[in-house]
């Protein structure tokens, strides 16, 4: 009978360094990605709060009229409201946080 030698203990130790590394490799482009995704949607969260006061700012200055430059405080943070008419209408508002700033003209 012949006996068969077992050399594959060199073999399953390179296998499972190369499966870890594929692991890793994963984890760390899904965590990357996540990171990502979670900016973008601070950044999406920021810019629809921004466009929601300027339209809460606007629905209250057509009803009520008020001031056509404003500054408001919320949610810890600071936007400043500009409204531009022509003969009692709104021609261009505009809003910002310091960072980011957004226009909506009527032309």
């Amino acid at each position: 009978m012949s006996e068969k030698t077992n050399n594959y203990k060199g073999y399953i130790l390179l296998e499972s360094l190369v499966a870890l590394g594929l692991l890793c490799l994963i984890v760390g482009s899904y965590m990357s990605l996540n990171g990502f995704l979670l900016k973008k949607n601070k950044q999406t969260e920021d810019k629809l709060s921004m466009q929601r006061i300027l339209y809460e700012e606007i629905k209250h200055h057509e009803n009520y009229g008020g001031q056509l430059s404003k500054e408001m405080n919320t949610e810890n943070k600071s936007y400043q409201l500009q409204l531009d008419t022509t003969n009692d209408m709104l021609v261009e508002v505009e809003i910002t946080d310091g960072k980011e700033l957004f226009t909506i003209k009527k032309e």
